[in-house]
């Protein structure tokens, strides 16, 4: 009995810390500019993957995308961010998914600022990045993600399925020039200057991790990427793909004011409607954009004139 009375409180200290550590803090790209930034991030119970592999079948890609989707939240956790010595609190939704949208008086230094979050209660942090854009004169990239980088077929119902479902990230395939686009456009920005280029995506938060490590194996520049929130609370539209990445891109032209962009999208969905918008509401902002029709591969541009 009192082995019992003494290793019961031990347990639930132990399942407490390890559902509270670093680990099981999903953060995804932070970004902003002098006084305003924004984090956003998932509170989950880690999970451990099999290493990916070119010569991996169907069925583990199936297994392994499943299981990336399922996610075992950490629901409605308080999570406290660090940041330029001032601390920052928000509580996370029925499904672990939290937002920092923080404006501060304290001016934040352009480049790549440390920021540490913990859950509340725990010491243990997760340390990371945040992209700060000041009012420096600068050429931004805002570009999408499936069929515009990656092959995806979207539309195609069948090969957009295996893609998704039934191939892992060294097995798909990567759009030519567009890595090789991106570095030249961004060479035009001081070298000193954090990435302005931004990758949105209607792809949900849970497949952040393919989507990166798809990224870095073919060599993309430094970028912040923004995923589509699909679960929990204050969900982006999920089939209103015009509403969903207008809404985003206003904000990107909001926060970096003296950002002139160039666009990058594909012909599968809405972004010719979404970037003919976007030109004609602000047309100092934006240079031009590029659309890349899914039949011939083929990449037009067009501009304001």
């Amino acid at each position: 009995m009192l082995k019992k009375i003494i290793f019961a409180p031990i347990m639930i200290l132990f399942i407490t810390i390890t559902l509270q550590a670093k680990d099981n803090i999903e953060l995804y790209h932070a970004y902003g500019n002098a006084h305003h930034v924004i984090i956003q991030g998932r509170m989950v119970k880690k999970k451990h993957f099999q290493k990916v592999t070119t010569e991996d079948g169907w069925f583990r890609n199936l297994w392994r995308r499943m299981r990336q989707l399922e996610s075992d939240e950490i629901e409605s956790g308080v999570i406290v961010a660090s940041l330029n010595h001032e601390n920052f609190k928000t509580k996370g939704d029925d499904e672990g998914y939290f937002e920092f949208d923080i404006k501060t008086q304290k001016s934040l230094k352009m480049g790549y600022r440390k920021v540490d979050l913990n859950i509340a209660g725990n010491p243990v942090s997760k340390e990371s990045n945040i992209t700060v854009i000041d009012a420096t004169p600068l050429i931004g990239i805002i570009s999408d993600f499936d069929d515009t980088i990656i092959v995806s077929n979207v539309t195609h119902k069948i090969k957009l399925g295996i893609n998704i479902l039934f191939k892992n990230y060294k097995q798909r395939n990567v759009v030519p020039t567009m890595q090789a686009r991106f570095e030249k456009i961004l060479s035009h920005n001081p070298k000193d200057a954090p990435s302005t280029l931004f990758i949105l995506s209607g792809s949900p938060q849970q497949l952040f991790t393919p989507v990166e490590k798809f990224l870095d194996l073919h060599h993309f520049p430094k970028h912040t990427l923004i995923l589509k929130k699909a679960h929990g609370e204050n969900k982006d539209p999920l089939i209103d793909q015009f509403a969903y990445k207008t809404k985003k891109i206003e904000r990107l032209i909001k926060l970096y004011p003296n950002i002139r962009w160039i666009m990058f999208g594909d012909s599968g969905e809405k972004d010719p409607y979404v970037y003919k918008a976007i030109i004609d509401k602000y047309p100092n902002k934006v240079v031009r954009y590029y659309i890349r029709n899914v039949k011939s591969g083929k990449i037009k541009e067009y501009n304001k004139k």
